[in-house]
C-alpha cells in the first residue's frame, strides 16, 4: 500500500528574456511579470500551512509587512479551523457532539457555507464526514479499504441536516457520533480571508495560492488577466488549459492528487458521502468562482455528483464556471469559460 505525495510543491521557474516566472503549485501554472510600477513594492513568501505550501505575492505599499500579517491571519484560522488540531474549535465541537459548543464567527461561517452547499447539493457535499475520511485513513496516513460493514456504520453518522448551528448565540452542535471535518472547504475560507486582508490594506495586485486554491486580486501589471494553467489529471506534469483569472478565485479537485494503492487498485480521497465509497465519474473538477471557499466546496460536490449532473449544476449557479474531466477522458467546459480558456 502507497499514498502519494500530500502535499504539492511551490517551484519558481525563470521563462525567456522577458523575465516572465512561472509558478507552480497543485495544478496551476501562474505567469507574471514581476517588474512593479512607481510607488509600488513587491514582496512573496512560502509557507507551510493547512499541510500544503502555500504562496503569498503581493504588489504594492509596505508589500513584505502585508503578506507577513496575512500569512499570520492564515495561520490563527488554521488554528481555528481544523480538527486536526486538538485545541481548534471543530476539534471542540467534535469532543462535545450533542452539546452545544461557543465558537467564533469563522467557525459559524464556514459551517453554515458548508450547509447550504450540502443543501444545494442534495448532500453530495457533507461537512460530517469526519468518521468516514478517517476510516480511509485520509487525514491519518493509516490507508485501507474499508469492510462494507464499517462503510455501512461510517454512513450512519453522516448527516448535515442534522447539524445546528446558532447564528445569534454563535453556537454548534453536532449529533453524538458525528465529526466534522472541514476540509473541503475551511482551505478555500481562509484563502479567501488572506486575500480580503491584502485587499484592505490596499495591495493593488496580489496571488495567494494554498496548495492549489487560489485566489487573485487584480491584474497583471500590464493590465491583462492572471492565466492560469490547469493539470492534464493523465499527467499532473503537463498542463492541458490555460484560464484567465481577475479578481476571483479557482480551485481543482482530482483523483489524482491523493490516493493509496490496495491489492493493484488506487483509491482516492475524494469520497462520496453517500456511499461511502470514491467517486469514480469524473477525474477533475475545476471550479472558477468569486469565493474560494465556495469554488473549494463546489469542486469537491461537482467531483460527487459526476458527469451529467455536475454540469447542470455549474451551469445554473450564476458567477460558476468549470472543467470537468470526465474517467473516459471526456472533457466539458462551460458555457461562460469556452471562449476564455485556451486548451493547449
Amino acid at each position: 500500500m502507497a499514498a502519494s505525495a500530500r502535499s504539492r510543491r511551490v517551484i519558481l521557474a525563470l521563462v525567456a528574456a522577458a523575465v516572465v516566472f512561472g509558478l507552480v503549485a497543485g495544478g496551476y501554472f501562474f505567469f507574471y511579470l514581476p517588474y512593479v510600477k512607481a510607488q509600488e513594492s513587491q514582496a512573496q513568501a512560502t509557507r507551510f500551512l493547512m499541510d500544503t505550501s502555500v504562496d503569498i505575492s503581493a504588489f504594492g505599499r509596505d508589500a513584505e509587512t502585508y503578506v507577513k500579517q496575512a500569512f499570520g491571519e492564515m495561520e490563527r484560522l488554521e488554528e481555528v479551523l481544523s480538527r486536526h488540531i486538538v485545541h481548534s474549535e471543530v476539534a471542540k465541537i467534535n469532543s462535545s457532539a450533542g452539546e452545544w459548543v461557543s465558537v467564533s464567527e469563522p467557525t459559524i461561517e464556514v459551517i453554515s457555507l458548508g450547509l447550504e452547499i450540502g443543501e444545494l447539493t442534495k448532500g453530495a457535499f457533507d461537512i460530517t464526514v469526519g468518521v468516514l475520511v478517517s476510516l480511509w485513513g485520509f487525514g491519518t496516513g493509516d490507508y485501507k479499504v474499508p469492510s462494507s460493514e464499517e462503510i455501512a456504520e461510517a454512513l450512519a453518522t453522516i448527516d448535515y441536516r442534522k447539524v445546528e448551528v446558532d447564528k445569534a448565540g454563535k453556537r454548534v452542535r453536532i449529533p453524538e457520533g458525528s465529526v466534522l471535518d472541514l476540509g473541503g472547504i475551511a482551505k478555500g475560507y481562509i484563502v479567501d480571508q488572506a486575500r480580503s486582508y491584502l485587499v484592505k490594506h490596499r495591495m493593488q495586485r496580489a496571488i495567494v495560492n494554498a496548495g492549489g486554491d487560489i485566489s487573485v486580486i487584480g491584474a497583471r501589471p500590464d493590465g491583462t488577466p492572471w492565466r492560469v494553467g490547469v493539470q492534464n489529471p493523465n499527467d499532473p506534469s503537463q498542463i492541458s488549459w490555460v484560464i484567465p483569472l481577475q479578481n476571483n478565485s479557482v480551485v481543482t479537485s482530482g483523483d489524482y492528487q491523493r490516493f493509496f494503492i490496495q491489492d493493484g487498485a488506487r483509491w482516492h480521497h475524494i469520497l462520496d458521502p453517500r456511499t461511502g465509497y470514491p467517486a469514480r465519474e469524473l477525474k477533475s473538477v475545476t471550479i472558477v468562482a468569486q469565493s474560494a471557499a465556495r469554488a473549494d466546496a463546489l469542486s469537491t460536490a461537482v467531483f460527487v455528483l459526476g458527469w451529467e449532473k455536475g454540469k447542470e449544476l455549474v451551469e445554473k449557479l450564476p458567477g460558476v464556471e468549470g472543467i470537468l474531466v470526465g474517467s473516459d477522458n471526456q472533457v466539458w467546459i462551460s458555457s461562460g469559460l469556452a471562449e476564455s480558456a485556451v486548451t493547449l
